[in-house]
């Protein structure tokens, strides 16, 4: 490999915050699975999955997907709500990463 190949492409900081995460996909046969994983790391744009049951994911894939950010975390993070779409950039055997694409919406946390 070379050291290019190692460049960091990230445009947003990810942060190691261990999230609850729901996960809804609509399978071949038009029925509705829903999945629940937790983040490892949350950026503005996309998430790294683990605890999530893996069958039949692959790149690509879209995910309906809803992250709640409990209050205590709010102070790093600056939202208390994600959900919308998500699409799979990779899996791999430990979780998957996705990235937040059209349709998403994060709720802000007020601040006083």
């Amino acid at each position: 490999m070379k050291s290019e190949d190692f460049v960091e492409k990230r445009r947003f900081k990810r942060l190691d915050l261990s999230l609850p995460m729901k996960i809804r996909r609509t399978l071949g046969n038009g029925k509705e699975e829903a999945l629940d994983g937790l983040t490892a790391n949350v950026s503005f744009n996309g998430a790294y999955v683990v605890d999530i049951y893996l069958t039949n994911i692959n790149p690509e894939d879209k995910l309906n997907i809803s992250i709640t950010v409990p209050k205590d975390e709010t102070r790093d993070f600056p939202f208390s709500r994600i959900a919308g779409k998500a699409r799979v950039i990779r899996v791999e055997k430990d979780g998957i990463a996705l990235e937040f694409v059209e349709d998403i919406s994060r709720l802000f946390v007020a601040t006083n």
